[in-house]
């Protein structure tokens, strides 16, 4: 069976490939993201993802499968004009992410998913964004305090994982549920099909 590596150290994007029956290796990049921090959000997400595709190519070893994945989050606000968007990265401490927590709570947000599949046999470069929009409702401070609590803010970005208990505040989900989590399947299956790539249980391109 073909496998595909995830040049990702995210727990949560692993488990939905072996929810869907992807076998893959593993091997996490270090990569500067600051490097891109200028860019928006949107574009920023798929620049992301195909570095990481790329920097895990360049060190992988000779018998690596053929397709490297790279994947990227960013959660998102609407800035004060409606037209530049802010993004929310990893919260390095609790009070960042109480800071965070605050900021999303009551309104609308983005999650933006970047993908790049990089076939190292051609070259080729495959890129699918997911775009998603969550509302959280109005945590009071003893939910917020609560949620601080459990940890489940560590690594992730925007402070929240909706898998956990965070979906307990989240009044509306417009888009990928999947996508919020870190690893968009449609967009992932469409693009390994335009691979070449046999996804159980669906069938390869062209049969």
């Amino acid at each position: 069976m073909e496998r595909i590596l995830l040049a990702s150290a995210s727990p949560r994007r692993a488990e939905l490939l072996r929810g869907a029956g992807i076998v893959y290796d593993l091997l996490a990049p270090e990569i500067d993201e600051s490097l891109r921090d200028g860019e928006a959000p949107s574009s920023r997400v798929l620049g992301l993802a195909e570095d990481k595709a790329r920097a895990a190519a360049l060190i992988a070893p000779a018998s690596s499968p053929r397709l490297f994945l790279g994947a990227d989050t960013l959660v998102c606000l609407p800035g004060d004009s409606g037209e530049t968007e802010i993004a929310l990265g990893k919260p390095g401490d609790r009070a960042e992410a109480g800071r965070m927590l605050r900021r999303l709570s009551g309104r609308p947000h983005f999650v933006r998913t970047g993908l790049a599949l990089l076939d190292r046999s051609t070259g080729k470069v495959l890129l699918s964004r997911s775009d998603s929009a969550v509302t959280f409702s109005a945590m009071s401070e003893a939910e917020l305090e609560a949620y601080l609590d459990s940890g489940e803010w560590s690594g992730v970005a925007g402070g929240y994982r909706i898998q956990g208990l965070a979906a307990l505040y989240i009044d509306r989900l417009e888009g990928s549920w999947s996508g919020v989590v870190g690893l968009p399947m449609r967009e992932l299956y469409v693009m390994l099909l335009a691979a070449g790539f046999r996804v159980p249980p669906g069938p390869s391109i062209g049969g």
